[in-house]
């Protein structure tokens, strides 16, 4: 019996991959059905951490932000941070990529975490804006995006540059060219009032997941912004613009410089961690937060 309740089961699974694909089944609801799956197997296999770190991340995404914070506690405790070397300490500011924002941006930078991976030569930039002009009322008072800098450890040169955008991982060799001629600082576009981040060349790229180019995709976004995007007579946004004034091209002004290295001047928020959501909660920001992916090849194997 048992080995046909589990192919029933596996079958089942199948069955709610493609209901949430279809959004027959909500994000609140596939949430839950994960939390439960995961304390299933953290009671079978409680010292996986992989586990734990995901249990943490449904909880937090469910709005259990107290019991998200218990399991985040506990991935570093099973996983304890590992210490920065002068090395890599040196080359997360020396990596640190630069921001192009439009002159009209509405939501200033607020912090820059940055996390060295334990056993890759890649660093996670993690930007928190302080908001999203498309949600008001998502209870995380700010826009958490993210930029990878992949680099070679002979030579100390930038070999990848992967960005956060709208659920998709971008990456870019024209980026990487870029980051070349700007002494290894990659260059990074951020879209008004939603944070999306573009690579150089974006205008002629295609997101991954449907082949839509990022030149439509922005003019359907601009559109949307224009008219007060989501929600616009909510009332925590009566203090924010109306919409994006002018034109597409103005939208596309990525022309004012943002130094995200300024703000790791100023507050060191430094990690050597797999697990990035985790660092984040237990010891960088007193606000919370949306967790993302904590690095990119979590996408690439899913689109694999």
């Amino acid at each position: 019996m048992i080995a046909t309740f589990l192919y029933e089961w596996k079958k089942r699974n199948g069955e709610i991959t493609e209901l949430v694909k279809g959004e027959r089944i909500s994000g609140a609801d596939f949430y839950q059905l994960a939390i439960s799956q995961l304390e299933f197997l953290i009671k079978a296999d409680p010292n996986n951490v992989s586990y734990v770190s995901q249990l943490a991340e449904f909880l937090h995404l469910d709005g259990h932000v107290r019991q998200a914070g218990e399991q985040y506690r506990k991935v570093l405790e099973m996983d304890p941070l590992l210490p920065l070397t002068e090395t890599e300490e040196r080359l997360i500011q020396k990596f640190c990529p630069i921001l192009l924002v439009n002159p009209k941006e509405c939501f200033p930078l607020k912090d820059v975490v940055a996390v060295h991976h334990p056993t890759k030569p890649i660093i996670g930039y993690h930007l928190f804006w302080e908001d999203d002009y498309d949600f008001p009322d998502d209870y995380e008072p700010c826009d958490h995006e993210e930029i990878w800098i992949e680099y070679d450890q002979k030579t100390e040169v930038v070999t990848n540059v992967m960005c956060w955008f709208h659920s998709r991982v971008l990456k870019s060799e024209d980026a990487v060219k870029e980051a070349h001629s700007n002494q290894q600082r990659a260059i990074i576009r951020i879209e008004w009032g939603k944070h999306g981040s573009l690579l150089c060349g974006w205008e002629n790229m295609k997101e991954p997941l449907t082949g839509v180019t990022l030149l439509h995709w922005l003019k359907e976004t601009y559109e949307h912004v224009k008219n007060g995007g989501r929600v616009p007579s909510h009332p925590l946004k009566r203090f924010w613009p109306k919409g994006f004034e002018g034109t597409f091209e103005e939208y596309t002004d990525f022309s004012v410089e943002v130094d995200p290295l300024e703000w790791l001047n100023k507050k060191p928020l430094m990690y050597k961690t797999r697990w990035v959501n985790a660092v984040i909660f237990t010891e960088c920001l007193r606000y919370n937060f949306h967790p993302k992916m904590e690095w990119p090849d979590r996408f690439f194997q899913s689109i694999a």
